[in-house]
Formats: C-alpha cells, sequence, structure tokens
C-alpha cells in the first residue's frame, strides 16, 4: 500500500471515528458538524500534502467518511470500530503528535454541542485507551 494510500485509509476511518463521537448521543447537531469541517480545514489539511489519484488531498476523506455515516444512520459503536480496526493495523504511523491532534479534534467535537454528556466522555476514554495499547 502506498503512502497515499494508507494516509487515505486512516483519514477514512479517522472521519467514522470522529463521526462515532458526534453520534454517541443519538444525534449529530449542525455545531458539530461545522467544528469539524473546520479543524479538517485548519489543522488535518496543513498536517501533510498527500492526494489520492484525483488530486483530492487525502486529509477531505474525514469529512467525506463523516458524511457518509451519518447520511447512512450508522451505528456510533460500529463506527468507532472500524477505526479501531484500522488503527490496529496502521498504528504504528500514529505518533504522539498524531494521537494529540485526534484527541484535541474528538474533543472539540464533544464540545461542538454546549458540553459533553456521559456517551462523549465514555468515547474520548475509548480512543486514549485505544491509543495506550502497542502499534
Amino acid at each position: 500500500m502506498s503512502t497515499a494510500e494508507t494516509y487515505v485509509d486512516i483519514y477514512t476511518n479517522l472521519g467514522f471515528l470522529f463521526y462515532s463521537v458526534a453520534a454517541g448521543d443519538g444525534r449529530v447537531h449542525k455545531a458539530e458538524v461545522d467544528t469539524l469541517k473546520q479543524l479538517v480545514k485548519d489543522k488535518w489539511m496543513p498536517l501533510e500534502s498527500s492526494r489520492d489519484e484525483f488530486g483530492v488531498d487525502s486529509a477531505e476523506y474525514i469529512t467525506m467518511s463523516f458524511d457518509y455515516a451519518n447520511e447512512n444512520d450508522l451505528n456510533a459503536n460500529e463506527a468507532y470500530s472500524r477505526f479501531a480496526e484500522a488503527y490496529r493495523e496502521h498504528g504504528k504511523r500514529f505518533d504522539l503528535s498524531l494521537k494529540d491532534l485526534v484527541l484535541e479534534t474528538a474533543t472539540a467535537i464533544s464540545d461542538a454541542f454546549g458540553h459533553k454528556n456521559k456517551t462523549e466522555l465514555t468515547q474520548l476514554t475509548r480512543i486514549q485507551q485505544l491509543f495506550r495499547q502497542p502499534a
């Protein structure tokens, strides 16, 4: 798998992870979507420059898979599981700064609609626990 394909896979599954945080309470709010889109633009796109075969910045796959999950009412736990599986496959690519950005983004999404609820806190804890596992 090429580096660009690896980033597309990672970013696609990050979209599912961020969806799992937003959808954890059973509903995705506009503020959560807006927060994600702004963070992708401001933080994720400048991170690295890989593009797919059509010239799409790989970071855009975060938003595309989030939107796909949202439009298809994907179960939040299933979305999280997709990310966890991809993390186990590509965990070595997740250095400390990438893990921090994932947690920063997940936290911002959970904060976007007023306050964190119990489900969102559980999701954030699951992410932290996953990141503590050896890659």
